[in-house]
């Protein structure tokens, strides 16, 4: 195990430097690209965000259209249905009618 004498010798002060140098330029680097990149990806949920809310409105709409339309088919339906049984065209009606003759 070398001692602290050779080891002070055998290292070099401007290799350490310029390492650190370099550790600190590719701290800062990667540090502006990863704020870049959370900029970035913000905006694009948010865009995202207006998006779903603008679809979930017409999705809604679109229901409830929908849910007017089946209500207008409901009361259409037993429109005609009463009509039916009141006039003796029911087919029900008929077979009970022959059933007692």
């Amino acid at each position: 195990m070398p001692d602290l004498q050779t080891l002070l010798k055998d290292l070099n002060i401007s290799q350490l430097i310029a390492m650190g140098v370099m550790f600190w330029f590719f701290y800062n680097r990667l540090e502006s690209k990863i704020i870049d990149l959370r900029t970035e990806l913000k905006s694009d949920i948010s865009g995202l965000r207006t998006e779903l809310k603008s679809d979930i409105s017409n999705l809604k709409s679109d229901i409830n259209k929908l849910s007017d339309k089946v209500e207008d088919l409901d009361r259409r339906l037993c429109r005609i249905e009463g009509s039916l049984a009141t006039q003796g065209h029911c087919l029900m009606a008929q077979r009970q009618d022959r059933k007692a003759e």
